[in-house]
Parts: structure tokens; C-alpha cells; sequence
């Protein structure tokens, strides 16, 4: 444990609470407030008892061969059933009541192997959302998932680099290619469409976020073709 942990630590001798969160986990909140999660069978193993003195070499095992050690392995265990990003496995561990401190080490485990990288989250998930959502929607929500504003433009920059290599001949931008696919899967008929039709598909597109200027762009140009 480094100097500055088990200082922290040492100042949390009491347990002041033990609180029953489920069937097999107890939650020790120390005399500052602070709070860490145990199995039941842990409490017995290290002789913890609500109202009593933790030694502190007892705080120390538990932080360095428990709750590290489980925190970085919680972190492995999210990761192997999809890509997150920092922001979400940091929430993860905080509901599963890791302290900040354990949580930290923790990502910074899981960072140092490339296990997660935000850019590349952010990448992945503006290719797989393109067709289906505006790009104003997926910002929003690469933004709630704790994707920083600027590695948000660095992925679409670099998705689009990849997309114009692969596909130099198409024109428009992203979402107006989103608005063709979409239209073309609601088997939309440009040609004998009703004005209220129309309308219909427009307030659709713009509910997923597309811009107006975006959506009249297509539907103009799917009028020329027919």
C-alpha cells in the first residue's frame, strides 16, 4: 500500500456501521464516513465487528489483497462482455461500492493494458450508430457515457478519414447518408408520396436528430432521381 493510502487508512481504525446489502455482502462504513464492501465470510475471516477497533494491518490486507485485487477483476469481468469507457466502469465500481481510491487503481490497471481507451469506444460507436442516428444524437450520447468532447471529435474525424478511403465516390455528409438509409428501409416512394407522407418522414428523420436542411437535401434529390 503506498504511504499516503495506509495514512488514510489508519485514521479509519472503527467500524462504526456494518449494513446488510444482500444475502452474502456487508458494507463496513468507517468512523469518517468512508465505507468499503465485504463478503459475510470476510468479516469472520478478519474478525470485524460493528462498534470495534480494525488494526491496521487488517486495513491494509483488505486493501491490497481484497479490494484491489476484486476491483481489478470486476473491471475485467465488464470488459470481457462489451467495450466501455472509463466514465462507466468508474460508475460501476462506485455503485459496487468501491471507494474512489480502490476504483482509481483499479482503471488505471485495466488503462495501462489498453483495455479500455475512449477514443477507440468513440470510434467504434460512431460506426455502428452512423446509419441509424444523426450526428448530433450519437455526440449526446458518446457525451453521457463520459466521452470527452474533444477525443469525440478526434473519432469522427478518424472515422470519416476511413470512410472517405473506403468510399471516396459518395457525397454528402455522415448524416445525409444515415437519411438515405433510412429512408430506403422505410420504403419511402419519393415519386407518388403524399405531401402528408412527407411530413410524416420528415418528423420522423428530425426526431432522430437530423437537421432539416439534411432531410430536404435527400428527399429533393430522391424527387430528381424519380
Amino acid at each position: 500500500m503506498q504511504e499516503k493510502a495506509c495514512g488514510e487508512w489508519r485514521r479509519r481504525m472503527i467500524a462504526a456501521e456494518i449494513l446488510r446489502m444482500t444475502d452474502r455482502k456487508r458494507k463496513i462504513v468507517l468512523e469518517d464516513e468512508s465505507s468499503f464492501v465485504l463478503y459475510a465470510g470476510e468479516l469472520r475471516k478478519y474478525h470485524i465487528r460493528e462498534g470495534e477497533e480494525i488494526p491496521e494491518e487488517v486495513l491494509e490486507e483488505i486493501h491490497d489483497d481484497v479490494l484491489v485485487k476484486r476491483a481489478k477483476l470486476r473491471c475485467m469481468n465488464l470488459l470481457k462482455t462489451s467495450d466501455r469507457t472509463v466514465h462507466q466502469l468508474r460508475d460501476r465500481l462506485r455503485h459496487d461500492g468501491y471507494p474512489e481510491e480502490i476504483a482509481e487503481k483499479a482503471l488505471a490497471y485495466v488503462a495501462s493494458y489498453h483495455y479500455t481507451d475512449d477514443e477507440r469506444y468513440a470510434e467504434n460507436y460512431i460506426r455502428q450508430q452512423s446509419g441509424r442516428k444523426s450526428r448530433k444524437v450519437i455526440v449526446l450520447e458518446l457525451e453521457k457515457k463520459g466521452v470527452d468532447s474533444d477525443v469525440i471529435r478526434e473519432a469522427y474525424s478518424a472515422v470519416g478519414q476511413e470512410n472517405q478511403a473506403n468510399a471516396p465516390f459518395l457525397q454528402g455528409s455522415a448524416d445525409v447518408g444515415a437519411i438515405r438509409k433510412l429512408v430506403r428501409k422505410r420504403g419511402y416512394d419519393a415519386a407518388h408520396a403524399s405531401w402528408d407522407e412527407q411530413q410524416k418522414l420528415t418528423g420522423y428523420l428530425m426526431r432522430k436528430g437530423f437537421e432539416a436542411a439534411d432531410i430536404r437535401s435527400v428527399l429533393r434529390e430522391l424527387q430528381g432521381q424519380d
